[in-house]
């Protein structure tokens, strides 16, 4: 486990392994003693606590599960990858200049992705063009392009063949270029036309593990979100499936299987207050993850689903710089994907690597957000309430089904 700047700092604090101990005891669903909380925040607001975790375990803790057990000898291939690539000269010329929204050239791209150079510039082009950027503030390209290159570092790809880095450097092209990138005629290519997009700047043999690759319930979700809002209707429900039954009967044939399943999975959902929000994440939890899982079983391989790994484990080792929310949305994320991929029972070392790496990423980060909370010392009540409530929004993570 590769740990961050921010669990570094809290691991030298004096009372970091009692705080650790007293996660464990609560994890397992017991209120910390008298003489650890003393310990920890003094003798006088002892009580107070120990009366407010008992409130919070006595409510909560039948619903815990089974705590989840760390993988401390898991794989940290991603992270190691990561962290080779930016020892090369090659890579650091390249990343700079995306990072400054300049165009590379073909013999800055040729070493990590090959024949499909010209279109991964094609990409760039695009990216750089609409100046699409991270929620840090920087060029999204820089994302993509660490993605492809750690896909090459961790050899994927026979040698001499740059498929995978490719695809690794395109996982985001449909989703951020569709609503945004005009066709030859000045139109916007949108959901319904994918494919177009597909055929003009990405070869064949890399269509499948781009569809595969790419959240098309975002992006149908988005699309009916505009409709709904040019309309003057709310998006609620009822409107939402009543949009998807219409988009049915007009979008092009490809496209309804996505309507369909998503369709489905929003009938029977209690869908209330940020119906948008809540249906993407029902998708993405539900259909995407589990989808790209299974398709890559039924072919006997996972490289696909791997690069989604890697993908995830970019978007996840800046996590310290994101709003509380988004750092739970991103470690669940990963749990998503450690179920799916461990209910799999594959022998392909890769993906179990993956999977390991992933879980125990998730775990740690949970844990630490939690002893983060607990090392506080002013407005302790407060910071134990907030925490047991994180605890409760991390509970995937921190324990396995009973």
């Amino acid at each position: 486990m590769r740990y961050s700047s921010a669990i570094m700092q809290m691991k030298s604090d004096h009372r970091y392994e009692d705080a650790v101990r007293m996660l464990e005891q609560i994890v397992r669903g017991e209120v910390p003693d008298y003489a650890l909380l003393s310990q920890l925040y003094g003798v006088q607001q002892a009580n107070s606590l120990h009366s407010v975790i008992g409130r919070f375990l006595e409510e909560h803790a039948r619903d815990f599960g089974t705590p989840r057990r760390n993988q401390h000898n898991a794989s940290t291939e991603i992270s190691d990858a990561r962290s080779q690539i930016e020892e090369s000269a090659d890579f650091q010329q390249l990343q700079e200049r995306l990072l400054f929204g300049e165009l590379p050239e073909m013999r800055e791209l040729l070493p990590f992705y090959g024949k499909y150079a010209s279109e991964v510039r094609s990409i760039l082009q695009l990216f750089i063009g609409h100046e699409l950027k991270r929620k840090c503030g920087i060029t999204s390209a820089a994302h993509l392009n660490r993605v492809g290159v750690v896909v090459g570092k961790m050899a994927l790809d026979a040698p001499g063949e740059h498929l995978y880095s490719t695809v690794g450097f395109m996982h985001d092209a449909l989703e951020d270029l569709l609503d945004i990138a005009r066709d030859e005629h000045g139109y916007v290519y949108g959901m319904h036309s994918y494919q177009r997009f597909l055929d003009r700047y990405v070869s064949p043999e890399l269509h499948s593990h781009l569809k595969l690759v790419t959240n098309f319930y975002d992006l149908l979700l988005a699309e009916v979100h505009d409709r709904l809002k040019n309309e003057g209707r709310y998006m609620n429900k009822e409107n939402l499936m009543w949009a998807l039954e219409d988009m049915y009967m007009h979008e092009p044939v490809e496209v309804h299987p996505y309507l369909e399943k998503l369709h489905y999975i929003i009938e029977d959902a209690a869908l209330e207050g940020d119906v948008y929000s809540q249906a993407k994440w029902k998708c993405y939890s539900e259909l995407y993850i589990r989808e790209m899982a299974v398709y890559t079983h039924s072919r006997g391989d996972y490289r696909t689903f791997e690069i989604k790994a890697i993908d995830l484990s970019d978007n996840g080792h800046g996590r310290d710089a994101l709003s509380m929310s988004s750092r739970v949305k991103n470690l669940i994320k990963h749990q998503i994907y450690a179920n799916y991929g461990t209910r799999l029972q594959s022998t392909w070392h890769g993906l179990n690597n993956r999977v390991a790496e992933l879980q125990e990423d998730a775990l740690v980060h949970a844990e630490h957000i939690i002893i983060g909370d607990l090392l506080q010392q002013q407005s302790y009540l407060d910071f134990a309430v907030s925490t047991l409530l994180k605890l409760l929004s991390l509970k995937s993570i921190f324990f396995t089904d009973r």
